[in-house]
């Protein structure tokens, strides 16, 4: 294990000099051997180093007919959170028991040819935007499955023998649920294919008006079918978009349709959906360790959760007790704590003493890189610190974060008049003006960073009068 670690950290450093064709290789040879050799952990391991490459690159991946099954609902997976089932989505420890269950429905002559089918069709270029494999083995497996499949769930609705059977079959009640998701969306294959065409490629950013039009009428032409569950449709284009809450005018729009999912408008079901993902996110954080999240995630999750509840509250669905949405921000005050604000003296403070040090006899250029990693280190946790401070009052930080600035702006403006005295004393004559000035910048980009202009503006103003007296 130690090995395969070790050859994917020299695969992640040299991730984009690797050619094309050795990525598209490697990638088939990880999903082909997933089954055979690799566990199940290893192989995403290895997926997850190559998946910076493979979001460029664009290698055909290996294609299995689970592949082909999961295509018309892959967009709402997601991994297991706390809860039970997510509305909308279908948790992915469900598809293994799933599969099992479809391949015992179907017809093994049908499935073998389907299988020989796939193996002779040839696979896309790399770079491809789609595999066309997928849509045209597609519609003869989701067809024959939803159904059979359909006749299951018919039958568990009738007879309550059959449907514990099948419970146990499956492991457990949230399985058959997701059972259900997924036999309605292979009902509406055709029109989710037309919906990932609208909303391709993922995720979508801003919603165009001509898309916003066509998303409209397909809906409108599926709910006036009277032919499958519409809603799903909605579950589709809200997994697909960046920002799920372009969703609300757009579907709040088509209110008078029906989604036949427990009588709820199209406008509701949207609201449902979003408040599933945002519980699954605040659940998300609040599992996560404070002492595995550097600085930099911790920024982002806090902006990200202040971001999320802003949108919740504007569009009334944070009214009334929120224990997820509360759990949550008690965690990311704690990794503001651990993450942000813990050691923070010690990382700037010595980020600018790195800088300060008189140059070693000994090595000057692994010195020299060594002093500027320390610099870096130290301006990433204070850009860290200003991003969490402009929200810190949102999860109640606000007290820590600005009492960590108030000391830091007065250690570094001490550090800085230190500094200056020392300058003024000749103790960096040796090392001349434009060596000096270095230190002097390092201090005041700190200053600066921490605690504004207008202290490093004095710093600046004091130490370049000092340099100016020094010996040319």
């Amino acid at each position: 294990m130690t090995d395969l670690a070790s050859e994917l950290r020299d695969i992640e450093r040299k991730l984009f000099e690797i050619p094309d064709e050795k990525v598209a290789q490697l990638t088939l040879l990880i999903e082909r051997s997933r089954a055979v050799v690799l566990s199940a952990s290893i192989a995403n391991a290895a997926l997850g180093t190559l998946r910076p490459r493979l979001v460029k690159t664009r290698p055909p991946r290996y294609l299995t007919l689970q592949r082909v099954f999961c295509h018309p609902f892959e967009d709402l997976l997601v991994l297991p959170g706390d809860g039970g089932k997510p509305f909308g989505r279908i948790a992915r420890q469900s598809l293994a028991p799933i599969w099992d269950f479809v391949l015992g429905c179907l017809d093994a002559a049908a499935v073998k040819q389907l299988e020989a089918s796939m193996r002779a069709a040839p696979a896309p270029e790399i770079g491809a935007s789609h595999d066309p494999r997928i849509p045209r083995l597609g519609v003869t497996l989701w067809s024959i499955a939803a159904g059979r499949l359909r006749q299951e769930l018919a039958r568990a609705e009738a007879d309550a023998a059959h449907r514990a059977d099948l419970i146990a079959r499956l492991g457990g009640e949230p399985v058959l649920a997701d059972l259900s998701d997924i036999v309605a969306l292979l009902e509406l294959a055709a029109p989710v294919e037309k919906l990932r065409d609208i909303l391709s490629p993922k995720p979508v950013g801003r919603l165009l008006e001509e898309q916003v039009e066509e998303i409209k009428q397909l809906y409108t032409d599926v709910a006036g079918s009277g032919q499958g569950v519409p809603g799903y449709l909605i579950a589709v284009a809200v997994a697909r978009l960046s920002d799920g809450f372009q969703a609300l005018a757009l579907f709040d729009a088509l209110e008078d349709l029906p989604t036949g999912v427990n009588g709820l408008t199209p406008g509701q079901f949207v609201r449902a959906m979003l408040s599933g993902d945002s519980k699954r996110f605040f659940g998300a954080v609040t599992r996560t360790d404070p002492a595995q999240v550097d600085d930099a995630k911790v920024a982002d999750m806090v902006g990200d959760f202040v971001a999320l509840i802003g949108r919740l509250k504007k569009d009334g669905m944070a009214d009334g007790p929120q224990p997820e949405m509360e759990a949550a921000s008690r965690q990311l005050k704690e990794m503001v704590r651990v993450g942000v604000l813990g050691g923070i003296d010690e990382k700037v403070l010595g980020g600018i003493e790195a800088v300060l040090a008189p140059p070693p006899v000994e090595d000057p250029e692994a010195a020299k890189q060594a002093s500027f990693d320390a610099k870096v280190e130290a301006e990433n946790r204070v850009y860290a610190l200003q991003r969490v401070a402009r929200i810190a009052t949102e999860i109640g930080a606000d007290k820590d974060v600005n009492g960590a600035i108030k000391q830091l702006t007065t250690q570094i403006d001490n550090t800085g008049v230190t500094l200056i005295n020392d300058i003024k004393a000749g103790k960096f004559n040796a090392e001349g003006q434009e060596a000096t000035r270095a230190k002097l910048f390092a201090a005041v980009r700190m200053l600066e960073l921490v605690a504004g202009s207008q202290y490093a503006n004095k710093l600046m103003k004091d130490g370049m009068a000092a340099i100016a007296r020094m010996p040319q």
